[in-house]
């Protein structure tokens, strides 16, 4: 796209405009419309403002926004001046300038970073922006707390009118990311399909361990001994090996792709009860979003023991 459009929203739905999106713009006035808004309406959005001192123009909005950013950058530097305190880009606490990271949050104190003024928390997402009626980008990013930069903007984008993307940490660890950020039911159930899948592999990895190897013989032999031996195998094993990988997989691939916009859901609706039923925002902010490596481990250590510890007892 040669057209530059951040910051900028279409004429017709108001969802902010992502560089990704399917963009076109009114001959006349310029103004930007998904292709499908104006394909809906056949015209323009703002076409009875055409010819009036309201007229949409890209120079205005281009102007607009440099002066809003004119004096984002003097009040900035306003700031700067102080010298004594910074503010965190994550929660708004108030701090002294030499401190290593916020003493509330703990992010990290960008200002004593040489070469970073600031550090922008939302990944280019509007503060303001509404991820649903009554939660806003800032709501979230305090939420989220770790790595908001990457999930704020695709909170936006899933809210504007996608339900996939793609999610590595999802992929290669579905329970554990799960889990670590708190989305317990939907760990647990992941939890249980993996370790029904590794249970389903089982049966064949001991018959595989079985077969008599040569005692200096390479790994490539050894895989190649174990290869020759697969027809010799039972059905039952091979038959339940397959369905345990695919199925593995089908987890893995599920996950990764409706990953992201299950944790916007479940942060959209964390938030919104929160802010019905707390006492003190932040705090439960902090206990119920966020990261929490231990139970990453918790579940890395159960999937890779649990299903050994079952076969054992069975």
């Amino acid at each position: 796209m040669s057209l530059k459009i951040e910051g900028t929203s279409c004429a017709r739905c108001k969802a902010y405009l992502f560089s990704e999106d399917d963009i076109v713009y009114c001959p006349e006035c310029g103004a930007p419309h998904h292709r499908e808004c104006y394909s809906a309406l056949g015209h323009c959005a703002l076409e009875e403002l055409h010819g009036t001192e309201l007229e949409y123009s890209r120079k205005k909005v281009a102007e607009a926004r440099e002066k809003i950013q004119e004096k984002a950058e003097i009040k900035q530097s306003e700031s700067e001046s102080q010298a004594q305190y910074t503010v965190c880009q994550m929660c708004g606490e108030r701090y002294a300038v030499n401190e290593k990271c916020c003493p509330k949050c703990s992010a990290p104190n960008f200002s004593k970073v040489s070469g970073f003024g600031s550090f922008d928390f939302l990944g280019g997402v509007p503060a303001d922006y509404k991820l649903d009626e009554n939660v806003t980008a800032e709501d979230a990013k305090r939420f989220v707390a770790a790595n908001t930069h990457r999930y704020i903007p695709k909170f936006a984008i899933l809210t504007a009118k996608k339900k996939i993307s793609w999610n590595w940490m999802a992929f290669f660890f579905p329970c554990e990311w799960m889990l670590s950020r708190k989305m317990f039911k939907n760990g647990i159930i992941v939890g249980i399909l993996s370790i029904m899948a590794t249970l389903l592999t089982i049966p064949l990895s001991l018959e595989l361990e079985n077969i008599s190897v040569a005692e200096k013989a390479t790994y490539f032999d050894s895989l190649m001994r174990m290869a020759e031996a697969l027809p010799q195998m039972s059905k039952a094993s091979v038959i339940f090996q397959t369905l345990g990988v695919s199925i593995s997989l089908i987890i893995k691939t599920v996950s990764a792709l409706y990953g992201d916009y299950i944790y916007k859901n479940h942060t959209v609706s964390a938030i919104k009860k929160i802010k019905s039923e707390s006492e003190d925002i932040a705090l439960d902010y902090r206990k119920q979003g966020g990261v929490n490596i231990f139970w990453f481990f918790i579940a890395s250590m159960a999937l890779q023991y649990l299903p050994v510890i079952l076969i054992t007892i069975i």
